[in-house]
């Protein structure tokens, strides 16, 4: 027989098991063996089920970053065809259309383009003005 030594921690918890549940040293050696191995057990359905809080929250937050992007992506995408549809609405109203005089086809004038500044220069020319300007004043140049 191999005569062989246990750490004094584990002999002092075997002694307390002995006294605890009256057994026989050897009887108390088996029982601390067999709290072992559910100890282990219960160790590694800790360690498993932290393992798994950890993941849910890392995939929770994940998700919402990713749910934040598209969020984002929505909103910028919004405004920007927000502001397209707007430009189109207010160019649409602020525009002159009139017929060309050589091919009869719509022409546009928009605000602020060169086209629009030569209509203005030729109107003002031309002296043209309120219908009620004209009783009461002269064209101003």
């Amino acid at each position: 027989m191999v005569k062989r030594s246990i750490p004094w921690p584990l002999h002092m918890a075997v002694i307390r098991l002995q006294g605890a549940e009256e057994l026989e040293y050897v009887e108390a050696c088996v029982r601390a063996a067999v709290l072992i191995e559910e100890g282990g057990e219960k160790f590694k359905e800790a360690v498993n089920a932290e393992a798994n809080r950890l993941y849910k929250s890392r995939f929770m937050v994940e998700l919402n970053k990713a749910k934040n992007t598209w969020h984002q992506k929505g909103y910028d995408d919004g405004v920007r065809d927000g502001k397209a549809a707007g430009y189109d609405i207010g160019s649409e109203a602020n525009q002159i259309r009139y017929p060309c005089s050589v091919c009869g086809e719509d022409m546009i004038l928009l605000p602020e383009g060169e086209d629009t500044k030569a209509a203005i220069e030729f109107l003002k020319s031309h002296g043209w003005r309120h219908g009620h300007c004209s009783e009461t004043s002269k064209p101003r140049g």
